[in-house]
């Protein structure tokens, strides 16, 4: 006997048979005739090759083989019963690992404050956060992590992803306080006078400001490129030059050091690249990355407010 010949419906009916012994009272609670059950119970003997219910001084009784194969049945089904039904999450319970891809721009502006909301609502639960330069996207394709945080959009479209806006992040001139554009208006004839220093992790690509300067046919003199925001403040402090960067950096960069913030000029708070969280649809019904992603959302919407 195959399984493919096998009506797992009928697998339904002998349990409810094998409970109550009895066709009608079966059929009752199957909410199904008592036709349609008498004819099934005589499937099942063919199947079982087995009467399964006999005939007592008392009514019906269990044969031997439907006596031994009664709890099998109860397991069985409760195996398939919990296959089938929506997978559950607690995340007081819970002791996943959410797997995440992002940048030290996206890293230190989103991540530390969903962490402490993790902490206090699913205090079992690991953040393995992830931020060597390298191609995200192919970290979701292959499974390697559940979500990037990123700028990035990725080369072959998103037909294979999911994504949710978080933000925005604010932009701000990091410069010495005793720099000529610390004092007087901030135009953009001045700012593109000055010298910039630059942040590309990655290593690729022209400066953000290049971007939003695209159509001007102007550029940046960006003389200086780390790799990091590490020194960040202390080439500011010593270098005499500029550094458009995300105000979680700047802010960091100024501690101790006689360094200031100022706005952009007006025509490059424009076309500022949004912030997004991104995942493979192989993750989308996860109940455990539903969560997480309602708790950035949740986060992103108290950030706006």
């Amino acid at each position: 006997m195959h399984l493919r010949n096998i009506d797992l419906n009928l697998l339904v009916v002998l349990q409810a048979l094998l409970e109550h012994r009895h066709v009608t009272q079966a059929a009752n609670t199957l909410n199904m005739s008592q036709p349609a059950v008498s004819r099934a119970l005589s499937r099942l003997r063919d199947t079982f090759n087995d009467p399964l219910l006999v005939r007592t001084a008392k009514g019906y009784d269990l044969s031997a083989r439907a006596a031994s194969i009664q709890p099998q049945l109860e397991q069985l089904l409760g195996s398939l019963e919990k296959l089938v039904s929506a997978p559950k999450f607690d995340p007081k319970q819970s002791n996943d690992t959410v797997r995440i891809y992002g940048l030290d721009p996206e890293v230190s502006i989103f991540l530390p404050s969903l962490f402490s909301l993790m902490r206090r609502e699913a205090p079992g639960m690991f953040l393995d956060v992830r931020s060597e330069p390298r191609e995200q996207f192919e970290l979701l394709d292959s499974g390697d992590v559940h979500f990037s945080l990123t700028a990035f959009t990725p080369h072959n479209g998103l037909e294979h992803y999911r994504r949710l806006r978080v933000e925005r992040p604010r932009f701000v001139v990091l410069m010495h306080k005793n720099h000529p554009l610390a004092k007087g208006p901030l135009t953009i004839k001045r700012y593109l006078d000055a010298a910039h220093g630059m942040v590309s992790i990655t290593g690729r690509g022209p400066a953000l400001v290049d971007r939003s300067l695209s159509d001007t046919g102007r550029t940046l003199y960006t003389p200086l490129r780390l790799s990091s925001f590490a020194n960040v403040g202390q080439f500011c402090e010593e270098g005499g030059i500029l550094f458009h960067l995300p105000r979680v950096f700047a802010e960091q960069a100024r501690k101790g050091r006689p360094l200031i913030t100022r706005e952009p000029p007006e025509e490059l708070a424009q076309d500022l690249p949004t912030t997004y969280l991104y995942w493979h649809e192989r993750h989308h019904h996860n109940p455990m990355c539903q969560w997480f992603r309602d708790q950035i959302r949740a986060l992103a919407d108290s950030s706006a407010e």
